[in-house]
């Protein structure tokens, strides 16, 4: 082999635990370059991830890389991360790596972003220099007019006559403009930093005091001003030069008021957001500009944890106890507990708050376990401003999805007033059902173990976890009548509803069905803090960290679907939904109410509820969890196979489970298989095994042999499974 020749092992998106090796001959590759590589028949894009001098496969054999991108896109902490979660999650290195890369790199031939530009006019323009121009040249001058009268975007300039990219040519020859990157400017109001009252100075000054790695948790009341210590924290670590952020909220709608916060708090810093909303394009952008070291604060969602901030000196997590922060399908991560694992790797701090912390945080926090802090707000935030009445309202089975003459009477005093409202129902739609009247016969998915959701507006019934779409059937699919009638309660019901009781209130309903975009997203926080909207009906996407301050009644709509639900985190998730969407009540100097109609108003979860205890709860929830071995005091892992024949998915895991009954040690419990909840989805038969164990390692030194025996099954390759480490829902 050539002394010049390199073997580079590269990650691919391909569902192999291995990098493979290629040869170059470029001399001046860098581990962490993005390149072209031939696959089989195929070009893939990968990453280098190391340079050695020898093969276990004959140099001969080896395929040359096809082209070297210049771009170092990960460097040396972010591997070391990135390995980290590919063992730990039991997922492919190479997909573990490939699944943090921008999709725009993934999909694109190597080329570069193409920046847009912006026309600018030079001196030479005036009015008199464009009626110098040759008269019949209109598009010559329509363009020139718009360059004088306000710059001109690239993306505006085709908008405005057809072949523009002429027009500009001429005027730049002519020295009549120039052009230069566009670069989005943005409405800021600089804000002062406010003053902070005893319990946030005491956070502050702790954290500070140490900038070494320690995990610290900030367990305040909502409206608390937990951002505003995020915000003073950052003002303090971003003092000394070459310094970054790292701000992880879990949803979407949280990101368009926040960022407008930090851009109006940090004047002259320059901050990025990552989400799902932003273009292929943007995110590059946002991400390079995050890559760079350019970005001093980025904003991001859960695949925000992945992003290369080579000065990266804090990390702080909103709302750590959100379901979101946990990856679903493919590399089933946390980005919570990756978020700690990079604080550990670059010894530096990393903040969590939350109003209702997970069980889990909360008992290592308050027990000092893995050297966790735990930093108490009891507190709001506003002079003056307190926690909101919590009150029941008795309902039965009967009347449980209707709204109550106490709500009615509550809400029209806040009309009346010149007050907001948010109804909370977490189910979105019509109706869950549509039910025959004389068989009983319900309209179910035919790929899903679930039943239609009828969307009365636009004349159809929606599956809510496959997509399946189809128009209302106007008569019983068994028996043929023509009776059928829409059962159960959701936000457009309940819209519905409230438009027949207030018929000249302003009402807004916000749901996955309406707001899927950043932009509705943004009109909705205009419209509520300019009071154009009175009522406000709402799923879960309400309930989180939301600042509305003219919110002072809160009505939460059939609150007991979870409490008896076998998923032993139900009322976990319960009670701190309930409590999130309680705090959006009474946030500025008016106090709030919050009116929960139960068939069950006594419960326990309610009663501390009631008393804005969650220490209670959670101790309730600890005792509970530790008679019966659960989470946080065991580690699982849960198996879900699929396969769209129900036989082949039985037998695969039926074999696998024997295998792990058989050599796993006493201390280890195998619980199942058995059928999950949705049984079957997207017209996949499933099942699911449970694996627990007394200890983190005893747990993965189990996984790791039993995975290598679950690839040799005949039937791997005719099945869908997957491991999930830390799972959130069983």
């Amino acid at each position: 082999m050539s002394k010049d020749r390199k073997i580079l092992k590269i990650a691919l998106d391909v569902p192999v635990n291995k990098l493979f090796d290629y040869v170059s001959n470029d001399s001046n590759i860098k581990i962490g370059q993005y390149v072209k590589v031939p696959f089989g028949s195929r070009r893939l894009i990968g990453v280098c991830c190391e340079i050695e001098k020898k093969s276990l496969i004959p140099v001969e054999k080896l395929k040359t890389i096809a082209s070297i991108e210049s771009e170092v896109i990960f460097d040396e902490p972010m591997f070391k991360l990135l390995y980290f979660v590919s063992d730990y999650y039991h997922y492919p290195i190479g997909q573990t790596i490939m699944s943090v890369v921008p999709s725009r790199i993934k999909k694109n031939s190597l080329a570069s972003r193409k920046k847009e530009l912006l026309f600018k006019a030079n001196v030479s323009l005036t009015n008199e220099a464009i009626e110098n121009l040759p008269p019949r040249q209109l598009r010559l001058r329509k363009v020139a007019y718009a360059i004088l009268n306000n710059h001109l975007r690239q993306k505006d300039l085709n908008k405005l006559v057809s072949n523009g990219v002429e027009c500009i040519r001429k005027l730049e020859s002519m020295g009549l403009i120039s052009s230069e990157i566009f670069v989005r400017k943005l409405n800021r109001t600089q804000i002062n930093q406010p003053d902070v009252n005893k319990g946030q100075k005491k956070a502050i000054d702790k954290i500070n005091s140490n900038k070494l790695f320690k995990p610290w948790l900030i367990h305040g009341v909502t409206a608390s001003g937990k951002t505003e210590i995020y915000m003073n924290l950052i003002t303090e670590f971003l003092k000394n030069s070459q310094s970054q952020a790292l701000v992880l909220v879990p949803e979407i709608n949280l990101t368009p008021q926040l960022e407008e916060r930090f851009q109006n708090r940090f004047f002259d810093k320059k901050i990025v957001v990552l989400h799902s909303y932003l273009s292929d394009i943007e995110r590059l952008d946002n991400w390079r500009e995050a890559k760079s070291g350019n970005a001093d604060i980025v904003i991001g969602t859960r695949l925000g944890v992945f992003t290369p901030m080579p000065h990266l000196k804090i990390i702080i997590i909103d709302e750590e106890h959100d379901a979101s922060f946990k990856q679903s399908d493919g590399l089933r991560y946390h980005a919570r507990d990756v978020a700690m694992m990079r604080a550990k790797n670059l010894d530096i701090p990393v903040v969590m708050g939350s109003a209702t912390p997970s069980l889990e945080t909360w008992y290592k926090a308050t027990t000092g376990k893995q050297n966790f802090q735990y930093l108490k707000l009891t507190s709001r935030a506003v002079d003056n401003a307190t926690l909101p009445n919590i009150q029941t309202i008795q309902v039965n089975d009967k009347t449980k999805l209707e709204i109550s003459k106490q709500v009615i009477d509550a809400i029209q005093n806040r009309i009346d007033k010149k007050e907001q409202t948010i109804v909370f129902i977490n189910r979105r739609g019509y109706s869950p059902v549509l039910i025959c009247s004389a068989c009983g016969w319900v309209a179910e998915c035919e790929r899903c173990s679930s039943r239609l959701v009828v969307h009365l507006k636009k004349k159809r019934l929606k599956c809510h976890h496959c997509g399946f779409d189809q128009k209302i059937i106007n008569s019983c699919m068994d028996c043929g009548n023509t009776d059928l009638y829409p059962l159960g309660t959701g936000t457009q019901k309940i819209e519905d509803v409230l438009k027949y009781h207030f018929p000249i209130a302003k009402i807004s309903r916000v749901d996955r069905d309406t707001t899927n975009s950043k932009k509705s997203i943004e009109n909705l926080y205009l419209k509520m803090n300019n009071r154009d909207i009175d009522i406000v009906i709402g799923t879960q996407m309400l309930s989180k960290g939301h600042d509305f301050p003219y919110v002072t009644l809160v009505v939460v709509l059939d609150a007991d679907n979870a409490l008896y639900s076998p998923d032993f985190r139900a009322s976990e998730r319960l009670f701190s939904q309930l409590m999130q969407v309680s705090g959006r009540a009474g946030r500025g100097k008016i106090k709030g109410e919050v009116l929960i109609q139960s068939v069950f108003p006594n419960h326990n979860l309610f009663d501390s509820l009631k008393a804005h205890d969650f220490d209670l709860f959670a101790n309730q929830l600890l005792s509970e969890r530790k008679s019966m071995g659960l989470s946080p005091f065991s580690y699982n892992a849960v198996l879900m196979v699929q396969s769209k024949n129900l036989d082949i998915a039985k037998k695969f895991i039926f074999d696998v489970s024997g295998w792990v009954k058989g050599s796993s040690t006493d201390a280890i419990d195998v619980l199942g298989p058995s059928r999950p909840p949705m049984e079957r989805l997207k017209g996949f038969e499933r099942f699911h095994l449970h694996i627990q164990a007394p200890s983190r390692k005893e747990l993965h030194i189990m996984l790791k042999p039993w995975i290598s025996q679950i690839n040799q099954h005949p039937f791997v390759n005719r099945v869908k499974w997957n491991i999930d480490v830390d799972p959130t829902e069983f």
